[in-house]
């Protein structure tokens, strides 16, 4: 075998840990052909079937997974300008490569615990857990609302971008936010879910009279015909003749489930549709019997009403055909677990307070004297690499295609249905707040800061779409 060259170390790349990891390995096995470009920084956003970092069987496939042989890895390199460091037709052919790539993991930003072969063409990798435990709970427990949070974006350096919609898609006759026809209401969500994943990053939002010509205006349009394409428009000037650069997101019509026909609901009427359908799922799944009809109750069916117009209406790209959930029958079990496992960790923290002041418990105690090896078991695993590791990534790859007309809010919508799914799986073969007896509160105090870190994460996901979380749910 011709022996890996030892690859220099990369630079520190992003707040992402994954963009930065991603870095490592791919300079590991390739290097620039030209060395000025070793001294810059390369963000790798797009690399195909090279990488796939798994949020599901990660027991089975490995938290990561990379392509085997050496012709998938050369057509990579040759779009971007490197070069392989060996010849070998295999990626890691021999057990003497697999201990080069463990020694050199150890200085990268999370080593590697193993390193084996699977079917069809690719390696599975497999990361030391307890460094990058630590890294998450202790980065989302001290940076809290600025988890996550991009501090540079290829696409968009200090960029001042205005955003606008059209005066169509306001309806002065409806309440705040509520258009009458479904078209316009996803229009004008989009605009307010856009609005704050702008705020979210280094973009500087400016009001359309504070325009420039390097401004980036950014239109939100509806197409309400279900047959015609949803294609963005993207003006840009020549560059001896710049003008304005102007980006133009699309939202695709609202239909009919069963006739797949623009929709002739309005959206008070679908709200208090799918607030009936949460209702009805809580009462026959979650216990709720005898339902009060009080102020609390009825603003709590508001929220997972509108929380289930969100995950209709964006689970698919924005450009798409959403469809309407008719007689319950859709994937209302998103919205539902979403905002009952909001309720679920809320409840696992108040009653951790409450022992606490009752003297149950002893206080919470600093995370740097709590011992968090009791968080590397498989289903802690899963939560922490596969959802809370992964949001930095997840809020950038949501902005990835931005210019290009794209906003991927289904990605959003997916990783938090994902993440709630995840914890419930979690918390029915997990028992959190454990009996008071000296040998289980390092696991209590473990779980209880896993369970501060689920929420911080999940609350700043739904805040982006415009979900408010739920404290609690009534039960009989």
């Amino acid at each position: 075998m011709a022996a890996a060259l030892p690859a220099e170390p990369a630079p520190a790349m992003s707040h992402n840990p994954i963009t930065e990891l991603t870095c490592q390995l791919i300079h590991y096995f390739a290097r620039f052909q030209d060395r000025a470009e070793e001294e810059r920084e390369h963000v790798y956003t797009r690399y195909g079937e090279l990488l796939h970092y798994h949020n599901e069987s990660i027991v089975q496939f490995g938290d990561l997974s990379i392509a085997a042989s050496r012709i998938n890895w050369a057509c990579f390199c040759q779009r971007r300008g490197l070069q392989l460091r060996h010849l070998d037709q295999q990626m890691i052919p021999d057990e003497e490569a697999v201990q080069l790539i463990l020694e050199k993991s150890k200085e990268w930003i999370f080593p590697l615990a193993s390193v084996t072969k699977l079917r069809k063409e690719r390696y599975a990798l497999r990361f030391q857990r307890a460094p990058i435990v630590a890294h998450v709970i202790g980065n989302i427990m001290q940076l809290g609302e600025l988890y996550g949070k991009p501090q540079k974006l290829e696409f968009a350096p200090d960029t001042t971008v205005s955003l606008v919609l059209h005066e169509q898609f306001l309806d002065v006759e409806a309440p705040p936010g509520n258009s009458k026809e479904m078209h316009k209401f996803r229009a004008r969500q989009l605009f307010m879910i856009v609005s704050r994943l702008l705020k979210y990053t280094n973009m500087h939002p400016v009001e359309p009279e504070d325009q420039t010509d390097e401004t980036l205006v950014i239109s939100i349009d509806s197409n309400n015909h279900a047959r015609r394409p949803t294609q963005p428009d993207i003006v840009d000037g020549d560059p001896g003749n710049p003008v304005r650069q102007e980006v133009r997101l699309v939202c695709g019509p609202v239909v009919e489930s069963h006739k797949k026909a623009a929709t002739t609901l309005d959206s008070l009427s679908y709200m208090n549709i799918r607030s009936n359908d949460m209702l009805l799922i809580a009462m026959h799944r979650h216990g709720v019997r005898d339902c009060p009809q009080g102020e609390g109750f009825q603003d709590l069916m508001r929220r997972l009403g509108f929380a289930a117009v969100i995950v209709d209406l964006f689970e698919v790209r924005h450009s798409s055909c959403a469809s309407l959930v008719s007689n319950g029958l859709g994937s209302s079990k998103g919205a539902n677990y979403i905002l009952y496992n909001s309720a679920r960790l809320e409840t696992l923290l108040r009653t951790f307070n409450g022992k606490v002041e009752t003297g149950v418990y002893g206080p919470l105690p600093p995370l740097e004297s709590v011992d968090l090896s009791t968080l590397e078991e498989d289903l802690d695993w899963h939560l922490i690499y596969g959802y809370l590791l992964h949001f930095p990534e997840m809020i950038e790859s949501v902005l990835l295609q931005f210019r290009e007309g794209h906003v991927g809010v289904h990605i959003l919508v997916r990783y938090i249905v994902g993440l709630a799914s995840t914890f419930s799986r979690y918390y029915r073969n997990k028992q959190i707040l454990v009996q008071h007896r000296a040998n289980l509160m390092p696991v209590l105090h473990a779980r209880v800061y896993l369970v501060k870190a689920v929420r911080q994460v999940l609350n700043l996901s739904l805040a982006l779409l415009g979900i408010e979380p739920v404290n609690y749910m009534a039960k009989s």
